[in-house]
């Protein structure tokens, strides 16, 4: 259920302008949020440009904090049962209070960072990736909204659906950030990669 709600709604957000998706961002919960790693061919002509400056590496990765706060809910059970994820959740824990605790702050965070998607004095790289954070963000506000449905599931269920939720989003944004650390475009995340490319266009 989860699985299919996140594909649909990728598939979705590929053909929807990011702007129109902040209704969606305004008017769901804060409290948890998803989406999900298939394979693309990458672009040749990307590949072969030579590494981004460093401060495109930096402004490239800083947007994944966004879906990171809004996705830190997810892994309730694994802090639980990892041993030392209750530690590392610990140490980051208060941030994500603080930033849940400023009124709309996800909501301010999301429209700023969808105003740079198009901005041409922008390099790619960062267009790139501040598209590819918002439509993961979106991603994962999407389980929230259906929170009284999922809630009726047997609770193994509901574990492994929030397990699943909160692993695709931290190998998404470890990916992302890996690849930018190389000065390399993070198009291969499935569905997600490609509605990113379909939004920014090919400049």
């Amino acid at each position: 259920l989860f699985c299919m709600m996140m594909i649909i709604t990728v598939q979705c957000l590929a053909l929807v302008p990011v702007s129109t998706a902040l209704y969606v961002h305004a008017a769901s919960p804060n409290a948890l949020r998803l989406h999900a790693p298939v394979r693309r061919a990458s672009n040749p002509a990307l590949s072969a440009d030579p590494p981004a400056p460093a401060v495109d590496r930096l402004f490239g990765t800083l947007p994944y904090l966004l879906p990171s706060l809004d996705g830190f809910g997810y892994g309730a059970y694994i802090y639980q049962n990892v041993p030392g994820a209750a530690q590392a959740a610990g140490a980051v824990a208060p941030f994500v209070a603080l930033f849940q605790s400023l009124p709309f702050a996800g909501l301010v965070l999301f429209i700023g960072l969808s105003f740079f998607t198009r901005n041409a004095g922008l390099s790619r790289l960062v267009r790139f990736n501040i598209q590819q954070a918002l439509l993961l963000d979106i991603a994962l506000i999407i389980p929230g909204l259906f929170s009284p449905v999922t809630g009726l599931l047997p609770a193994e269920l509901q574990i492994i659906g929030t397990n699943l939720v909160f692993y695709v989003c931290l190998f998404t944004v470890l990916y992302a950030t890996w690849c930018n650390a190389q000065g390399k475009l993070p198009d291969q995340v499935p569905l997600l990669s490609e509605a990113a490319l379909m939004q920014i266009g090919p400049f």
